[in-house]
């Protein structure tokens, strides 16, 4: 499901492994994780030595999507951890009608299709298998009312100082 207001259908969300969010990446603000980074390579530090020291000057990107569960549509709308790359390319090649070549707005819960694809839940991270679109069955437009604002009901934004302090903290402690 794309997220409220929005055409997007997977939430991108950049993190120092194990600090949080990165403030500059995510928002263009300063960021005290990349700052220290920074002036620890300014004064010759290696990457391979800062990362040994928790000092992580790399971001990660956490691909975040909303979905139905078809066999538990009464858990309502779900995020789950996706693997973005894979599946992204996959729906942006299912997006694209065959005979027309219009984008299909399978999003629309009047006009949409279900985007289904396998999984295997006892794997971490699982990778999607055998994507397909089914036209036959209609969501409950009900369920639409689940769907969330990325910005507000997903993310927690730290403060620069929150960030720091939490940074700070985690550094002295190795």
């Amino acid at each position: 499901m794309a997220w409220k207001d929005s055409v997007e259908f997977i939430g991108r969300l950049w993190i120092h492994q194990g600090w949080g969010p990165c403030l500059n990446k995510n928002w263009s603000e300063a960021c005290p994780i990349c700052e220290d980074a920074k002036k620890q390579l300014e004064k010759g530090e290696g990457y391979r030595t800062l990362a040994k020291r928790g000092i992580l000057l790399g971001k990660n990107p956490r691909m975040l999507a909303q979905i139905i569960d078809r066999n538990d549509e009464k858990a309502g709308v779900q995020v789950w951890d996706v693997a973005g790359s894979e599946i992204e390319i996959a729906i942006i090649a299912l997006s694209v009608h065959q005979d027309t070549g219009l984008m299909v707005p399978w999003t629309d819960p009047d006009y949409g299709c279900d985007l289904i694809y396998d999984y295997d839940s006892k794997e971490s991270n699982p990778r999607p298998r055998n994507l397909r679109r089914s036209w036959q069955i209609r969501l409950d437009v009900k369920l639409y009312d689940g769907v969330m604002d990325f910005d507000e009901d997903i993310i927690r934004r730290p403060t620069y100082e929150e960030l720091a302090a939490f940074y700070g903290e985690g550094r002295e402690a190795k």
